[in-house]
């Protein structure tokens, strides 16, 4: 096959150029990568870290809820007084997030029962070992906590306000308490109108836990 002149000289120039482009491609590839490197490489590498603000030693994140109002009153000079009730809760913070996970607070009831069966028993025995100290003796102060007990029964407080009612609870046992079944009994014979002073004679008038806060009007 023979080409002119005019064709070789075409052929020719195409072959060169193909023969020198790849290197230059090489080369610009070469030039980029190295660019890459030195500059945008760093920048991806340098990259902010993402952390967790925990406080020191924990902390405590509290919520108050208060209800305020005026409170009026009639008198010559005038004067501001307010009235004021709020609730508070108090949540701990985790001081870092190895602490382990914490349970519910509010669990579910049907899964456990309502109150603590040795709470009245617990309060039943730091009144008496009090009393034992200011009686003296261990059985007057039981005889005078049964006393207490069957009085109660006998003329409930829960008409003296707040401070009734709380008594009232204290001294009312009931059967799901984990107590003596002489405490039982006492709230019985309270409840029947038996004479409480006369039978639990060892704990005379006087040494009884509310002969010196209340007194029972006829």
């Amino acid at each position: 096959m023979f080409l002119c002149n005019d064709y070789r000289a075409y052929v020719i120039a195409a072959l060169v150029l193909s023969w020198h482009l790849p290197t230059v491609a090489a080369e610009d590839d070469r030039f980029q990568l190295g660019a890459c490197s030195d500059n945008r490489t760093e920048e991806v590498l340098e990259r902010t870290k993402r952390l967790i603000n925990f406080p020191i030693n924990g902390g405590v994140a509290k919520v108050v809820l208060g209800f305020l109002a005026p409170v009026r009153f009639s008198h010559p000079l005038p004067r501001s007084l307010n009235c004021g009730v709020n609730l508070q809760a108090n949540y701990m913070i985790p001081a870092n997030i190895v602490f382990p996970h914490p349970e519910s607070i509010f669990q579910n009831r049907n899964h456990r029962g309502y109150g603590d069966r040795y709470s009245r028993r617990w309060v039943y025995a730091t009144i008496e070992k009090w009393l034992t100290m200011a009686l003296g003796t261990g059985r007057r102060a039981r005889e005078c906590l049964l006393r207490t007990v069957c009085e109660v029964a006998d003329t409930p407080l829960h008409h003296n306000g707040l401070v009734g009612e709380l008594l009232d609870v204290i001294f009312t046992p009931q059967e799901s308490d984990a107590l003596s079944t002489k405490f039982l009994m006492a709230r019985r014979y309270g409840a029947n109108g038996v004479d409480c002073l006369r039978l639990y004679a060892a704990c005379p008038w006087g040494m009884g836990l509310l002969d010196n806060v209340s007194r029972v009007l006829v």
